[in-house]
């Protein structure tokens, strides 16, 4: 049975209709991820500055622990010789 015009006309228009809404769907969505994805990046990036900057405090750590390490070896080496000096000047003063 062959369908009217007047009802080729509502199945066009509800199969246009269909694909405008599925297409302002799919724009919506496409919208959506493209704000996570910028969320998601700008985390990412406030990561790595966070772990730049722990790097950066870890290293002058490092610099100031071998700098306090090698002032104490100093001061020990020093403590060491006069330590040395004095067993040296009290075994001379026995003879």
């Amino acid at each position: 049975m062959p369908l009217s015009d007047l009802t080729l006309s509502v199945l066009i228009f509800l199969i246009f209709f269909v694909l405008a809404a599925f297409h302002f769907l799919l724009i919506r969505e496409y919208a959506k991820q493209k704000r996570v994805q910028k969320k998601r990046l700008e985390d990412l990036e406030l990561i790595v500055q966070q772990e730049i900057q722990r790097s950066r405090n870890l290293d002058q750590s490092s610099t100031t622990l071998k700098k306090i390490k090698k002032k104490t070896d100093r001061q020990l080496e020093l403590i060491r010789l006069q330590i040395k000096s004095l067993d040296n000047n009290s075994g001379e003063a026995k003879l």
